[in-house]
């Protein structure tokens, strides 16, 4: 019993009403309503640039936009919590039919304005393994934690570089730069 409580400890839904938790999709539906997939990549980045080597990015942003690109980022990896035991976005291709599986990407790269550049082949076929995936580091609770220390140093006027490690923040940005591709590529596939 103790297990099973500290569990759902760690993985403890905070930002989602109770609408969002019954359906996740909406969150990722409202995270790509906000903006487009490169426009949240260069978001991210400009706030790891910040975390990790006091860029000024921060100075041209305003403190509500940096609060709110925490609040989408924290709903969508809640999300994907909720998500990750789904085969949710995957494609009906067989994985051993590589050049099926090819030319399917190919053509709908074709389709989309922007596509997922980080995405294995594997991952690009069933997105669902990257919602599985991005809790091996970390769980809901430890992301939540790392963004919202992520948050105020982007927001201090200061620069503690000892404040983070580097391999954290390039952990949890590789692990959100997957993770925003990976629901991008469900929000497409369901609009199809």
């Amino acid at each position: 019993m103790e297990n099973l409580t500290e569990n759902h400890t760690k993985n403890r839904i905070v930002y989602l009403d109770n609408d969002e938790i019954a359906e996740p999709c909406k969150v990722i539906n409202l995270f790509f309503d906000a903006c487009s997939l490169p426009e949240h990549l260069d978001t991210l980045r400009e706030w790891r640039d910040d975390v990790a080597f006091g860029t000024s990015h921060t100075r041209q942003r305003s403190p509500d936009n940096l609060l709110y690109d925490y609040e989408l980022t924290v709903r969508l990896i809640e999300a994907a919590w909720l998500l990750k035991g789904q085969k949710i976005g995957k494609l009906s291709i067989d994985k051993e039919n590589n050049k099926v599986a090819k030319w399917y990407i190919r053509a709908e790269k074709k389709k989309f304005a922007h596509y997922p550049k980080t995405l294995d082949l594997r991952e690009t076929l069933k997105p669902s393994l990257v919602l599985k995936n991005i809790f091996k580091p970390y769980n809901v609770t430890e992301y939540r934690k790392i963004l919202n220390k992520w948050l105020y140093d982007a927001l201090s006027m200061n620069f503690l570089e000892e404040s983070h490690s580097k391999y954290e923040v390039i952990t949890v940005y590789e692990q959100l730069v997957k993770l925003f591709e990976a629901m991008w590529l469900i929000n497409q596939r369901f609009k199809i």
